[in-house]
């Protein structure tokens, strides 16, 4: 179907104005907003006075003579409010440790030291690493001179502590300990 031609659609009746569908028109940028019905609080009305939860401290003050317990340095009490009461007795201080190392198991050394038992000398120790070229350093040595890379550039997985093989031993005894294989 096609639009109506010009003389047409002058015949028909003309659109709805906003005056005949009761549309009011968006207000100007000029017009006042009517006012609140309350005035916004004062800054003293909206700030409401609390304890101060991060007072200043004054700096410690020596209050021994130089007789009695040098450089025991007595803070004086913070005013917050209602100062708690500063009890007279010392207390002993509390000493936390941490628990020991637990040793792991030969069988799950890795690619670095570990703290394991011994099975030789019965001592928990730092496993002492070394590493050798294993398997995988030998078959990237073969791979690489396949490839035509054999000026220098096969022995590079000999030079690589990740392509070798890790064998770990004890440190107190030099007993063998395990090999992680690549």
């Amino acid at each position: 179907m096609e639009p109506p031609s010009y003389e047409e659609a002058r015949h028909h009746p003309p659109a709805l104005s906003p005056q005949g569908l009761n549309i009011l028109p968006p207000p100007s940028y000029d017009a006042s907003l009517s006012s609140p019905s309350t005035p916004p609080p004062t800054y003293g009305e909206a700030v409401t006075i609390q304890q101060n939860p991060f007072p200043v401290l004054t700096p410690p003050t020596d209050v021994t003579s130089p007789s009695q317990n040098a450089g025991v340095i007595i803070h004086p009490p913070t005013q917050i409010g209602v100062t708690p009461p500063v009890s007279r007795t010392q207390t002993q201080p509390v000493v936390v440790t941490q628990p020991a190392p637990v040793p792991i198991s030969v069988t799950y050394l890795a690619d670095s030291p570990g703290l394991v038992r011994c099975p030789n000398c019965h001592h928990t120790v730092t496993s002492e690493v070394t590493y050798l070229p294993g398997r995988a350093a030998w078959c990237m040595c073969v791979l690489l001179s396949l490839m035509g890379l054999i000026c220098g550039f096969c022995l590079i997985p000999f030079m690589m502590n990740s392509l070798q093989d890790v064998h770990h031993s004890c440190p107190q005894c030099g007993n063998h300990l395990h090999i992680y294989k690549r």
